[in-house]
């Protein structure tokens, strides 16, 4: 099983640094990082699961192994995993 979750948008297939998600995803994918994507619901509007887990409705959102809960612009989190501030 997964250490980390990737809650994403649906547009998996979109690889382009424009995709939020996919600039995340694929900074897990250069850093080795074993994750489980989460395809969350379609379009900006509201997520019940992402707001109850991380209080707001963006994506793309990290649930780490330690159970903290990461949501920040996809360049920051990109930054952070390739630190190797996830896992």
């Amino acid at each position: 099983m997964a250490k980390v979750k990737l809650h994403r948008c649906n547009y998996t297939f979109l690889h382009t640094n424009l995709d939020a998600c996919w600039v995340v995803q694929k900074a897990l994918d250069e850093q080795g990082v074993e994750y489980e994507v989460v395809k969350e619901g379609w379009g900006k509007g509201r997520r019940p699961k992402v707001e109850a887990l991380s209080g707001q409705s963006k994506l793309p959102v990290l649930e780490l192994s330690d159970g903290e809960v990461y949501r920040a612009e996809s360049k920051e989190m990109a930054a952070r995993v390739r630190a190797g501030g996830v896992g």
